[in-house]
């Protein structure tokens, strides 16, 4: 009997286990939806609005494809379904401050999509009452599985201490520095990404303290409340111990120079942590001619947006306010490099024509003096002599874009460089130990 009581206390213990997991589940769903923001829920209901479906609760995804669904349409999932935008003008005039978007429903409407390199569309993945081909255009999924396009890279996200440690063992790689791939917390509200960029970093630190000697890491914040986000990396760095910082790119479109972010910076630059700008799919405004021939990918797209990222930064003035704030940028920087000898004679000319903030330094010194960049994703020894000779040994960090690139092609391109070997020490290792401030091994 007393067993049997036991065993009946354990199964309540788990059901209430399960009852309370349930309930944050259901509230972070509330939270991603948008469904817990009470004034706007008041504001819905006076337009009638309260009753009326959110786009993700009115879409039917194939199994397996939810992930690449919600990359696509990120903030989008939230848009309540209207039929109809006659009388916007009016509804948003009594709209509280904050955000919301409509969807009007018969406008959505199928047209005609042309097959590229006899590629699936991802609409076919998704069903609903409307035609998402404008939401979709350009997004084709690889139905043979085979080259890049049929690459499991989320197996290779989610495991850090299996298949990851062994690569690096057999290849030689000492260390990777960690980080929560795109488009990490940006794409949800405030709140929730305030929360899930403090559970990521939970775990994250974590993971380095039991591989001290193997991994370092890279905290996400929340830029949507700028203010906590600071709170966040003060953190990170001084209780989680982690080594820098981690933004995905723009952020609801929009991007650091603007003055409303300026908190992150400065407390990026107080805590002498840098922040690496990791590439995400295109802003809404840049993103048109990208979204056909799978331009909008690694292959160009990535390093366009996170290269306008970098030089709306500089051009904005912002590093006058923020002299000792350091950004770290993939993919041999970029393409700014090869580009900032033209960047820094038009800027000049902008300067002089009042098209440009007047700013202290020249393009050039604030790439110099502010900036560092990784070989991630480029393994060309052609590329990374340009590059160290264009902005110096010391700015230079090598890298290998694991999961998205093997890890034995990277290791060989490093071991090969036709670099001195106190070049090809900075480049391996020291560089990346004093930027985020890595303890040396042995």
């Amino acid at each position: 009997i007393s067993k049997g009581s036991d065993d009946l206390n354990d199964i309540r213990s788990e059901l209430q286990t399960s009852k309370g997991k349930q309930a944050s589940l259901d509230a972070l769903q509330q939270a991603a939806l948008g469904q817990d923001n009470e004034s706007l829920n008041q504001w819905l209901g006076k337009q009638g609005l309260d009753n009326q479906i959110r786009l993700a609760e009115g879409i039917k995804i194939a199994d397996g494809w939810e992930r690449a669904v919600e990359m696509v349409l990120g903030d989008s999932l939230q848009s309540i379904c209207v039929e109809g935008l006659d009388n916007i003008e009016a509804m948003l005039s009594e709209l509280p401050q904050g955000k919301v978007a409509l969807i009007d429903v018969r406008a959505a409407k199928e047209s005609a999509q042309s097959s590229l390199m006899s590629l699936s569309p991802l609409t076919n993945k998704v069903s609903s009452e409307w035609g998402l081909n404008d939401m979709l255009r350009g997004i084709y999924v690889a139905s043979d599985g085979k080259g890049y396009d049929g690459l499991n890279f989320l197996d290779g996200l989610l495991d850090v201490e299996g298949k990851r440690l062994k690569q690096m063992d057999e290849f030689g790689v000492d260390m990777h520095l960690l980080s929560l791939t795109a488009p990490g917390v940006q794409m949800f509200d405030a709140d929730t990404a305030t929360d899930l960029a403090r559970l990521a970093n939970d775990v994250l630190a974590d993971i380095c303290k039991r591989h001290p000697t193997r991994f370092a890491g890279l905290a996400a914040f929340a830029p949507q409340s700028p203010k906590r986000a600071a709170k966040e990396m003060e953190r990170a760095i001084n209780e989680l111990k982690l080594n820098g910082f981690i933004l995905n790119s723009h952020t609801n479109d929009e991007y650091l120079d603007d003055p409303k972010y300026w908190p992150v910076l400065e407390a990026a630059e107080a805590l002498d942590a840098c922040i690496y700008i990791h590439p995400r799919a295109a802003s809404y405004g840049l993103k048109g001619p990208l979204q056909d021939y799978g331009m909008d990918s690694a292959m160009w797209g990535y390093g366009v947006e996170t290269g306008t990222h970098a030089v709306r930064m500089m051009t904005s003035g912002l590093f006058d306010k923020f002299p000792k704030l350091k950004i770290c940028i993939g993919h041999m920087g970029e393409a700014i490099p090869f580009w900032i000898w033209r960047i820094n004679f038009m800027n000049s000319r902008a300067q002089e024509g009042g098209r440009s903030p007047k700013t202290s330094l020249t393009m050039a010194e604030y790439f110099q003096r502010n900036f560092v960049i990784t070989t991630s994703g480029v393994e060309d020894h052609l590329a990374l002599d340009y590059s160290i000779k264009k902005i110096g040994a010391d700015n230079v960090l090598w890298a290998i874009d694991y999961p998205y690139q093997p890890m034995k092609p990277a290791v060989n391109f490093i071991t090969s460089a036709p670099l001195d070997d106190a070049t090809k020490a900075k480049v391996a290792h020291k560089n990346a130990e004093r930027i985020f401030h890595i303890k040396p091994l042995g």
